[in-house]
């Protein structure tokens, strides 16, 4: 057993998942959170539990179609033009990330970060109430266009390099599989080891307040500065009161760019802005999680009702919310769902922490001994985040992480 005490920036899913596996390796953890615990990018996303994610978004020909899509009111990206020139050097990044090459060793590294999730998040459930939460029942992709849905060659190399399990569904098969779904689908991929957590934002509460029964301290307040001596981080700066440190991990969502660039790191985190619809009582639900691939977003059945969840928007930080964006995710459930009830939806905005090579940081600090950083998952949070805890509480005792962690090295961007 280790001894000592970790300070982390965040609490969501990544956070607590690091603060449950720093406890276990015999650390002390305190968590500080400038909001509600779990409230940023784990409250909204669409549940999606996923070893079989291996395709990064930025892949062969993405690039060709983002005019389209941006030019489209109703496309699945959106760049607000104050934004535009602040973005265009993250989306050169990522551009170059988008080559064959490229985006082969982001699958792979997705892969081996990816496919622990459920023994992961098993260890860290198992005997609470959040074990209730977590469902392996598969996730269907379905497209509007004859092969759609099982992507272009690259898609289907990265699958089969993996050897992600699929099956391929027709039009007949997919009606069979989901009833609730539209007519309107001509194929289908199933991919059958996916799952679901039915409620995110209960999942990270449960895995916190058991964190807080084994001895975790919750603070609440925003982190403002740091003070250190050179080499060490000696305190964080909370709503204006230092608090000492004696390790520290950045594991605050699309705000950690800020926290590690006062730390002397810049890492091109970028607040890719999402939405979401929940819709109570829709009366129609499908069985698992459904992704239309063609518009790019999801369409999960949770406790709390039907949720869709997608588009990508950049649009800064601190902007306001575009709820013409959530509209769509509306006008999309009629679409889909013929006969869907929307008396009940409530609207959601938050930030992803996106990076421009679709990977997450992940690992020490360069310039400060005992800080760590550990963020960055873009739209695969629930996925990756259990497994990101026990890589962090892996390299914080010294041991060798369990996955070769150098794709996602917090100094890859330096040279750029």
């Amino acid at each position: 057993m280790h001894g000592g005490r970790v300070t982390i920036v965040g609490a969501g899913i990544v956070g607590v998942s690091s603060a449950a596996w720093l406890q276990r390796a015999g650390f002390d953890v305190t968590l500080v959170e400038s909001g509600g615990v779990g409230e940023g990018a784990s409250f909204g996303n669409a549940g999606n539990i996923s070893p079989g994610a291996v395709v990064p978004y930025l892949i062969p020909g993405v690039f060709r179609q983002l005019p389209g899509w941006v030019l489209d009111r109703e496309g699945p990206l959106s760049v607000r033009p104050g934004a535009l020139f602040r973005v265009l050097p993250w989306l050169l990044a990522a551009a170059k990330s988008s080559g064959r090459e490229s985006a082969l060793k982001t699958s792979h590294a997705m892969h081996e970060l990816h496919r622990g999730t459920f023994e992961a998040y098993d260890a860290l459930t198992r005997g609470t109430d959040a074990a209730a939460l977590i469902e392996r029942c598969g996730q269907l992709y379905v497209s509007e266009h004859v092969d759609g849905a099982r992507g272009s060659e690259i898609v289907q190399l990265m699958r089969e390099s993996a050897g992600v399990r699929s099956i391929e569904l027709s039009a007949a098969e997919i009606r069979d599989a989901e009833p609730a779904l539209a007519p309107i689908f001509k194929s289908g991929l199933l991919l059958p080891d996916n799952g679901r957590c039915k409620n995110p934002h209960e999942l990270v509460r449960i895995l916190a307040r058991e964190a807080e029964r084994n001895g975790a301290r919750v603070v609440h307040g925003k982190v403002s500065a740091f003070e250190t001596n050179g080499t060490r981080v000696l305190s964080i700066i909370i709503d204006g009161k230092a608090q000492p440190v004696e390790r520290l991990v950045i594991a605050a969502g699309a705000a950690s760019g800020e926290l590690t660039a006062k730390l002397g790191t810049r890492i091109p985190v970028e607040a890719e802005r999402g939405y979401h619809i929940t819709i109570g009582n829709p009366g129609v639900m499908p069985r698992l999680p459904v992704s239309h691939s063609d518009a790019k977003f999801v369409c999960a059945p949770m406790s709390m009702g039907l949720r869709l969840a997608g588009t990508a928007e950049f649009a800064g930080i601190d902007a306001p919310p575009n709820w013409r964006r959530a509209k769509l995710l509306e006008d999309q459930a009629r679409r889909m769902f013929p006969g869907v009830r929307l008396e009940q939806v409530t609207r959601w905005a938050g930030n992803r922490p996106s990076l421009p090579d679709g990977l997450p940081v992940l690992g020490p600090a360069p310039k400060y001994e005992n800080a760590f950083f550990a963020f960055g998952n873009s739209h695969f949070g629930m996925t990756a985040g259990p497994v990101m805890g026990k890589l962090i509480a892996e390299i914080i005792a010294g041991r060798a992480p369990h996955i070769d962690v150098t794709p996602f090295s917090p100094t890859r961007f330096s040279a750029n």
